[in-house]
């Protein structure tokens, strides 16, 4: 598989002397041009942990999640572009969960890469979320060097513009504080947005309109519980398959998808029943509407976030849309109850 592939490459020429970094937009049919080999498309998905105080290393490490494999990357200093990576394995969760007790993680870093080879130079052009476009040279001896700049100068690069910052490095430089925040809280809890927003929509309108047909706080309850259980388990299912007909991804991921669905749905569902066993029933009824819409205004926050796009916007739409949902379904109710 083309992403299985691409890792075993990068594995193999994570290790060089020196990397020239360079913001820019450089065209793939140019480096085609000029020579280069594509060995393919891939997305990193990479976490940045820093040692915690009072740990045994000072070694700061990345994680990056790529085709349902984890990457390891230790670094121990970073000097202009210069043999910053010590180690660099595939790990498993074991190994994840032992690194996590001395490491913190700082950030998230999402990029497309496509790779090329150019003689013995591994070409990254990559476009990083909220960072932009840049291309990356990386050279195992200085004898690339020389090799590199007639590439460098026909692709319109200049050596000494080159960035001695890794991204993790631009991206702090580049995120306020409130950036970080939320990139933070969108690392914790991005994987559950599909589970969350789907709770909220098909629970409300499973409220609604069974209060509008029945205004029974049984059939509320018991309607509750047939979604957290039986379309939790449905859009599962749902997930499992749909990432296992992608390409490059494994049954792992796939795993990994379907169950952070399941949790997500189930868990944010149940809570709908909270108000109903311990408020009268309208107030109830006030308070699901109250919290489902908190809870939409938190996922789609994050989704404004990752697209770049204005989060009043985004978070005024989606909460429209949801009322959408919400209306249609008293209105069936409603018919049901008429003709019932």
């Amino acid at each position: 598989m083309e992403v299985k592939r691409l890792i075993k490459e990068e594995i193999k020429h994570a290790r060089y002397e020196r990397q020239l970094k360079f913001r820019a937009h450089v065209s793939e049919a140019a480096l085609l041009r000029l020579g280069a080999k594509e060995l393919g498309t891939t997305m990193h998905e990479d976490h940045y942990y820093r040692p915690k105080r009072g740990a045994q290393t000072a070694d700061m490490i990345r994680v990056r999640v790529e085709g349902g494999e984890r990457l390891l990357f230790t670094y121990r200093g970073v000097s202009r572009g210069k043999g910053h990576m010590a180690t660099h394995a595939i790990i498993d969760d074991a190994r994840l969960h032992a690194l996590e007790q001395d490491h913190v993680r700082v950030l998230t870093v999402h990029k497309r890469r496509i790779v090329y080879l150019y003689k013995d130079i591994v070409i990254n052009l990559d476009e990083v979320e909220r960072l932009g476009s840049f291309i990356e040279l990386n050279l195992k001896c200085d004898k690339d060097l020389r090799v590199a700049r007639p590439l460098l100068k026909r692709t319109g690069l200049v050596e000494r513009d080159a960035l001695p910052l890794t991204y993790f490095e631009l991206a702090l430089r580049n995120f306020p504080a409130h950036e970080r925040l939320l990139a933070a809280v969108h690392a914790r809890f991005g994987t559950y947005a599909f589970g969350i927003s789907s709770a909220v929509l098909t629970t409300l309108g499973i409220i609604v309109g069974l209060n509008a047909a029945t205004a029974s706080r049984t059939a509320v309850i018991a309607g509750i519980v047939g979604v957290a259980v039986a379309d939790s388990c449905s859009d599962a299912f749902g997930m499992y398959a749909a990432k296992r007909s992608e390409r490059g991804v494994s049954a792992r991921a796939a795993l990994r998808g379907a169950l952070s669905t399941l949790l997500g749905k189930a868990l944010f569902t149940f809570s709908f029943i909270i108000p109903f066993l311990f408020l009268p029933f309208t107030p109830a009824l006030v308070a699901s509407l109250v919290w489902g819409a908190v809870l939409l205004a938190f996922v789609n926050v994050q989704i404004a976030f990752v697209q770049q796009s204005p989060i009043p916007r985004t978070v005024a739409r989606n909460l429209l849309f949801a009322l959408l949902v919400v209306v249609l379904s008293y209105y069936a109710g409603s018919l049901v109850a008429m003709f019932g």
